[in-house]
């Protein structure tokens, strides 16, 4: 049920995203706006500003622009839709569109402004291990700190890669920092033909 709401929120809010695109640009070029609705069905709430009504229906799946002169039958008037500029209706047909565009710009915009965007840390420190992968069969843990590789200082996580890749298919010794104890963990990594390197299955800190 949550994913059947959630999906009519979305789409609620790009269809009413996408109408208000219609009515501001009409609004802005001088089109009479009769009505701007947000829904379908009988109205819950209704109010007049000025020559617009404005309304919130029952069904929230969509919603719709009243602009005057867009109705074929509906006599022409100077401030109706056909009788403004080409570019002044091109834009109100596009307004639409262009707002649906927009909206995830923002959205992903405010997204990354408040949470930020995940980086790896190029530290010698574990930040997830694989389930099933050589590190995790040995007993490595997020959080272990990879002090060296047969006898090899390791300082960051490119630094551990970098050294892992001199023994492919190798069984490697790991001298590993877990809180204040040091402890050594023996390891034979698995080449990847798809990164073409050997791996032990871990991820460095985000």
């Amino acid at each position: 049920m949550t994913t059947i709401f959630a999906a009519i929120f979305v789409f609620g809010v790009l269809v009413t995203v996408h109408e208000f695109g219609h009515f501001i640009t009409a609004k802005l070029t001088g089109m009479r706006v009769d009505e701007f609705a947000v829904g379908f069905g009988p109205k819950i709430y209704q109010t007049t500003e000025g020559e617009t009504q404005y309304s919130l229906r029952l069904i929230p799946l969509g919603g719709y622009n009243k602009i005057a002169g867009m109705d074929p039958d509906e006599e022409p008037t100077p401030d109706g839709f056909t009788s403004k500029p080409i570019f002044s209706r091109m834009l109100v047909i596009l307004a639409g569109p262009i707002m649906n565009f927009i909206l995830p710009v923002l959205l992903f915009f405010g997204i990354f402004a408040i949470s930020g965007i995940d980086q790896p840390v190029n530290e010698n420190v574990i930040g997830e291990v694989i389930h099933g992968k050589p590190a995790a069969q040995a007993g490595l843990m997020p959080g272990d700190r990879i002090l060296s590789i047969n006898g090899e200082s390791i300082g960051t996580f490119d630094g551990l890669v970098a050294t892992l890749a001199k023994y492919p298919n190798e069984e490697v010794t790991l001298e590993v920092q877990r809180d204040e104890k040091v402890s050594k963990y023996k390891i034979v990594s698995e080449y990847s033909e798809e990164f073409k390197r050997p791996l032990i299955g871990v991820y460095p800190k985000i």
